[in-house]
């Protein structure tokens, strides 16, 4: 990982770079946003390097965003975090890394930083060619800024695990060492907020079940907590919940978005 800084407004913010061993011009930028209380390089070991090997296959860039003070000033109306209460441009800082890259970008965020795609899809339609959200129910309407904005129009996958701790699946109160973050909706109804049709097609092995409307795909991994999934890491099972090893998140991506 090569660090690497960019000015946002008047704040210079940093993001970590990965170069793939052999780049390929047809392959998209993959944009990594952490979780509340990480940074770049947690996420990057917390998710068992999945997204490095994914751009490692793809040959593509990658690059690890950090938030300020470990967080994003994403669309929710409780301002929870330093990065809410300084109002920090944070959807600025996706689309400058995004246009210093200048090339079709695949975003991926985990807990806050799938918040914060929330409202980079509403913000800046165009802005970004797909998206993957994990764990990272769309807040009720209640606690959320954005209510009747629509989100961009591109593809988007999203995971979520039925014993998540944090961001239950049903939706619910969501907690972070004992303190709320707001409300979300249900990981289906989530899914459903970015999908044109109504109902999906259904599919399922073993412990892993799919549901694919036209342009978005729901992944729920039965019996895993607050994770990414991956086949390596099973990270701090008495906060996050379980792991299992029967689905790997840049695998996932690779099929739904056909970059293989």
């Amino acid at each position: 990982m090569i660090r690497h800084s960019i000015t946002v407004g008047d704040r210079t913010r940093h993001y970590e770079y990965v170069a793939p061993t052999t780049s390929s011009p047809r392959a998209p930028l993959l944009l990594a946003l952490h979780g509340t209380t990480q940074r770049a390089t947690t996420l990057q070991s917390f998710s068992g390097r999945t997204l490095d090997a994914l751009a490692d296959r793809i040959g593509a860039d990658l690059v690890y965003l950090d938030g300020h003070r470990r967080a994003w000033n994403d669309a929710r109306r409780r301002a929870t975090s330093a990065a809410q209460r300084a109002n920090i441009d944070d959807v600025g800082f996706v689309g400058a890394v995004v246009e210093r890259f200048d090339r079709p970008t695949i975003a991926v965020g985990y807990s806050n930083g799938g918040q914060l795609l929330h409202r980079v899809l509403r913000e800046r339609p165009g802005l970004l060619t797909g998206a993957a959200l994990i764990a990272a129910g769309l807040p009720v309407d209640d606690d959320f800024t954005l209510v009747g904005s629509m989100p961009d129009s591109i593809p988007v996958l999203l995971f979520h695990g039925t014993a998540d701790p944090i961001v239950p699946y049903e939706g619910g109160v969501t907690r972070v060492l004992g303190r709320s973050k707001g409300s979300v909706q249900s990981a289906r109804a989530t899914a459903q907020s970015y999908a044109s049709d109504a109902k999906p097609r259904v599919t399922r092995t073993d412990a892993i079940e799919r549901a694919d409307w036209s342009s978005v795909r729901l992944v729920t991994q039965v019996g895993t907590g607050h994770i990414v999934p991956n086949r390596v890491t099973a990270p701090a099972p008495r906060f996050v919940g379980p792991s299992h090893s029967d689905l790997d998140t840049g695998e996932e991506i690779e099929e739904f978005f056909g970059l293989g």
